[in-house]
């Protein structure tokens, strides 16, 4: 029900491909989902029952206020034996054995990242999740165990169930595509995700900033208010020509940049998966990122992993990658085999055995 079609980020390939791999097994699935989900999805839809809410908007208020009163009452009529919350938090009152998806808890690591009243419910909120789900999904062990430590969560009750590397992509731009669109006469590096703090986009500009003669630095990211502290960091490094701001762009030119682009560079301080590194590995594209969280339970040894604050490795790392063709074909070729370890098959199978935990409580 939080899942507004093209506007959540990176749940919306989780939850959605997750879906239509449990379609494939004989679990009886309802999806209860905002207007427009069926549209949007038609496969789902047509292969197993989409109930839709019975308002238009996709107002956060409104998603919780229903979760605690209609979805309760319309899960109970229609016989529904667990419920399963897509996106961390869970109502207060519990009906029926219950499932919840935490992503993460940044919230708890970086709370200034968060507005006051979001972060303020999920301080009080995921903490309770926690306490009265019967079972807890998480993309990542480093999650499990950050859940375990720092809320206390019981061991036994997560399941851990990973992102698949197949289908993150429908219909992908082709390389030539998106270096037409975007003018893209150069090569360049790609970092995708929003200006937030923890993704270390300044740092990486000043990592960069000698390259700018080799190469461009392509970024893209919905639309945030950091944006302009961005922008004014690449003016003040004088790279501003060789720094590329492209903003939101479709989900199908992400796959084409990715094709195109001599390397990913990512060196966030957080994750509870690392999705673009994945996305990066499953399309061939070499991988270079931060060694923080569960970004190395992603990428094993199939990219380059460098500590988020080290300003010359980076440098280095990104001088040598452009330089070398050979170490590209490697990087692209560990990455290609890293990536088929992920597949949304064991990830409905991990779900389903979360489903069948709750109901054995």
């Amino acid at each position: 029900m939080f899942l507004v079609p093209g506007e959540v980020g990176g749940s919306e390939p989780l939850l959605t491909n997750l879906v239509r791999a449990m379609m494939e097994s004989n679990t009886d699935l309802t999806i209860f989902a905002v207007r427009g989900f069926s549209q949007a999805y038609p496969a789902i839809s047509h292969g197993t029952e989409v109930v839709e809410v019975p308002w238009s908007s996709g107002a956060q208020g409104i998603r919780i206020a229903a979760e605690h009163s209609w979805l309760q009452v319309k899960a109970r009529r229609l016989g529904i034996e667990v419920l399963h919350h897509g996106v961390g938090t869970t109502p207060y009152l519990k009906t029926l054995p219950t499932v919840v998806t935490i992503h993460d808890i940044q919230y708890h690591h970086f709370p200034s990242n968060f507005v006051k009243l979001k972060r303020l419910w999920l301080q009080r909120n995921v903490p309770h999740s926690v306490r009265r789900s019967d079972v807890i999904s998480v993309p990542s062990q480093w999650v499990k165990q950050d859940i375990v430590k720092s809320l206390g969560g019981d061991p036994d009750a997560i399941v851990v169930v990973p992102f698949g590397s197949e289908h993150l992509f429908d219909d992908p731009a082709s390389e030539d595509e998106v270096r037409s669109r975007y003018r893209l006469d150069r090569p360049y590096l790609y970092f995708p995700g929003r200006t937030y703090p923890h993704k270390n986009h300044r740092f990486l500009l000043e990592a960069f900033a000698p390259l700018g003669g080799e190469a461009e630095l392509v970024m893209t990211g919905a639309p945030w208010f950091r944006d302009g502290e961005i922008i004014a960091a690449a003016r003040s490094l004088g790279i501003t020509g060789s720094v590329r701001h492209l903003g939101s762009v479709p989900r199908r030119d992400v796959a084409g940049l990715l094709a195109g682009a001599q390397a990913l560079v990512y060196p966030t301080r957080f994750e509870g998966f690392g999705a673009p590194a994945l996305e990066a590995m499953s399309l061939g594209c070499p991988v270079i990122v931060s060694n923080a969280t569960a970004v190395p339970e992603v990428v094993g040894d199939a990219g380059i992993l460098l500590d988020p604050d080290d300003l010359q490795g980076w440098r280095e790392m990104m001088s040598k990658v452009l330089a070398d063709g050979q170490l590209r074909l490697e990087l692209s070729s560990r990455g290609s085999e890293r990536s088929r370890m992920f597949t949304w098959e064991k990830a409905a199978k991990y779900q389903i055995a979360a489903y069948e935990q709750a109901l054995a409580i």
